[in-house]
């Protein structure tokens, strides 16, 4: 039975646990694999662009022994030239699996209910599971990951739902500033649990982190908040005063 990768929600905590050690094992010998997906070949169907997360899949997949065929929006048109169903039935045919970056996160579901190959979400409006799974890991080699409070200042956007899935998974305490209007969906916090907290002001966010994660103030296809997220970091001095704490600068 294939397996998708849509959200973090879809890994089991040991499952999690799993890939941080195959992770570490890789990072010091990118070679120590043998190969897993040799006369593999995965598709990366991208209609968002991409640098590091394109280069990310493209060398991962080459080094684990597999090949990568890059398929932007202008050559797939999915819903357009045809049914995003019958495009997921025939590439399905010719490829072992597929990442796919998009907009709506209900494409992203559509793809993987027709695809016979499993499908790995590479960033859609709501989740960006690898994204949050790299940072996580990251907070494992450098401070470990028992008792670990972390802050995310930014909106309520698509990494941030991941982070939230991912410390939930986890048993990792998250405190959140979001402008209001801009916070994470209820839903989503909910599914979070008692592990979130929920602010306004970076300063009560922050308030005993071990961790403060920062985001950009104007996610991607959000461009006209700009102005409004600009003032929202200028009104307050509290990422530069914590920069000031003791203990805090250094990982």
């Amino acid at each position: 039975m294939k397996k998708d990768f849509l959200t973090i929600n879809d890994l089991t905590k040991a499952e999690i646990e799993d890939i941080f050690g195959l992770a570490a094992q890789l990072k010091v010998d990118r070679k120590a694999h043998p190969a897993p997906l040799k006369n593999k070949t995965l598709g990366l169907i991208f209609e968002k662009p991409s640098t590091r997360t394109r280069v990310s899949f493209e060398v991962g997949i080459y080094e684990l022994g597999g090949n990568a065929i890059y398929l932007s929006s202008d050559e797939v048109e999915l819903g357009k030239r045809e049914a995003i169903k019958d495009a997921a039935r025939v590439l399905s045919r010719y490829l072992d699996g597929l990442v796919v970056r998009t907009f709506s996160h209900d494409r992203l579901v559509e793809m993987a209910r027709f695809s016979s190959i499993p499908v790995i979400n590479g960033l859609t409006d709501s989740q960006h599971p690898c994204q949050a799974l790299s940072d996580l890991f990251t907070i494992k080699e450098k401070k470990g990951l028992g008792n670990i409070t972390l802050a995310f200042i930014g909106d309520g956007n698509n990494v941030l739902n991941s982070l939230l899935y991912g410390c939930n998974k986890i048993g990792m305490k998250i405190r959140i500033a979001c402008p209001r209007g801009y916070e994470p969906g209820k839903g989503i916090l909910a599914e979070a649990g008692s592990v979130a907290e929920l602010f306004n002001k970076p300063e009560d966010a922050i308030r005993g982190a071990d961790i403060v994660y920062t985001d950009v103030w104007t996610s991607m296809g959000q461009e006209k908040n700009t102005k409004r997220g600009s003032r929202y970091l200028k009104s307050s001095r509290s990422i530069q005063n914590y920069w000031a704490w003791p203990k805090k600068t250094q990982w």
